[in-house]
């Protein structure tokens, strides 16, 4: 089972059904979201300018891209994910049932695409890292940007370090843990949840691709993206790059 499968089972089986209460209250983070975007320029050049939020699950990215004023399409793989996306933003013009790689761009001629969340380490392997973002570039229009964020998990936790605390409250305890190989991580998230006043375990693995912001950067500049930005968020890496005119 490829990484991709992996991925999908795992957000069927455990991560969507709680992703909303993982994420926290959604207008905020809309709110955080869309002033990210408004302080490094993300904002529609026309009248009618198309977005594309890949990885979009239930719509954080994709509704502060359509209060800006972006014709917004979100590609998700995870058929819960983009029925809270539906409820969630009823301006996004296009959803889409895909996994990231399969999309097609010829249809859209986006100014601006965002993966964000992590998204980008569920790819198998590097290489599909490369092929995305040389996909992505040669569909930009001029001038148009691009948008990733995700951790770098290429510094090794030890010990006890790797049981990370992920949220918690009176009825649900998300924990994951970590365990490091060359390429990828091993994820396995805990989840304990009440039933009838008692808490129920439920577990689920899935790997992400060890990257980092430098192997990253190195990549968009190959494919010819200039004007890179980066910043760090609480422990997530962002990327701002630009396919100039």
């Amino acid at each position: 089972m490829n990484t991709t499968e992996q991925v999908q089972k795992h957000y069927e089986y455990l991560l969507a059904e709680i992703y909303s209460w993982m994420s926290g209250d959604f207008e905020t983070r809309v709110n955080q979201t869309k002033e990210f975007f408004i302080k490094h320029n993300i904002t529609p050049a026309a009248e009618i300018s198309a977005a594309v939020d890949l990885g979009s699950g239930h719509g954080i990215q994709s509704a502060a891209l359509a209060a800006l004023g972006f014709k917004v399409t979100a590609v998700d793989f995870n058929d819960r994910l983009l029925n809270e996306l539906k409820k969630n933003c009823p301006h996004v013009v296009n959803i889409i049932n895909s996994d990231i790689t399969g999309y097609d761009f010829s249809n859209v001629s986006p100014e601006v695409v965002v993966c964000m969340g992590d998204t980008i380490s569920h790819l198998d392997s590097f290489e599909d890292i490369k092929k995305l973002t040389g996909s992505i570039f040669r569909n930009l229009k001029p001038g148009g940007k691009l948008v990733l964020s995700f951790r770098d998990l290429t510094n090794e936790l030890k010990g006890t370090q790797r049981f990370i605390n992920v949220k918690s409250d009176d009825s649900k305890i998300l924990t994951c843990f970590l365990e490091y190989f060359n390429e990828y991580v091993n994820v396995t998230d805990i989840l304990h949840y009440k039933v009838n006043g008692k808490f129920v375990m439920k577990l689920s693995s899935y790997r992400k691709l060890k990257i980092s912001a430098a192997a990253i950067i190195s990549e968009l500049k190959s494919n010819g993206f200039n004007n890179i930005i980066q910043e760090q968020i609480s422990g997530m890496h962002y990327i701002i790059s630009e396919k100039t005119k």
